[in-house]
């Protein structure tokens, strides 16, 4: 009744997918502890140990994106999204550390949700951030911080965010107000 021949044939490249599935998944989640690592050294003023970590998670992304890139179905795995949004976070996080303009991703491959939901996301570890500098008193670097946060929400007001990016804008938000906050508490102060 049925064909053998074809069902076979099925059945394996059902396999292929789930040992790559697998695989993805395994890198992925080693892509996103690497991501995390990097942002927690920073706010510990560690580049040295950021900078390693940033290379080792982007190592495994490009490793990913040459293997399974070009699929569809394996590149939506939500493990890969997730790694792969951690990861543009910590880059933007790292960027703006060194001083440089938060900008894109060029060795591999990254979806606009996966952007704008690292962008979001890197509003909360500036106020982390300011509020370090805060304790240090390094007011002119608290600022800094608190303008990157303004320019990305004015930034992500552009545009009409729905869904998942919409709870990752209003979350943005929360983090403009206790960065404006933090900016009244020290203006206050002086």
């Amino acid at each position: 009744m049925l064909d053998a021949k074809f069902w076979k044939m099925i059945f394996q490249e059902q396999g292929e997918l789930d040992v790559a599935r697998r695989k993805i998944i395994g890198a992925s989640s080693d892509a996103q502890h690497l991501s995390k690592q990097v942002i927690f050294a920073l706010q510990r003023d560690n580049v040295k140990e950021a900078r390693e970590k940033l290379t080792a998670a982007r190592e495994l992304l490009v490793e990913l994106d040459k293997k399974y890139g070009q699929n569809g179905k394996l590149r939506n795995e939500g493990a890969w999204k997730a790694g792969i949004e951690e990861f543009v976070e910590a880059k933007l996080f790292f960027d703006f550390c060194d001083g440089k303009k938060i900008g894109g991703v060029k060795e591999f491959y990254v979806e606009l949700d996966e952007y704008l939901g690292g962008l979001s996301d890197l509003t909360g570890e500036l106020v982390r951030l300011m509020i370090i500098l805060a304790t240090q008193k390094k007011f002119d670097e608290v600022k800094k911080a608190g303008q990157a946060v303004d320019e990305v929400i004015h930034a992500l007001m552009q545009n009409n965010l729905t869904g998942y990016l919409r709870t990752k804008f209003d979350q943005a938000k929360n983090s403009l107000r206790k960065a404006e906050e933090i900016l009244y508490e020290i203006s206050m102060k002086k």
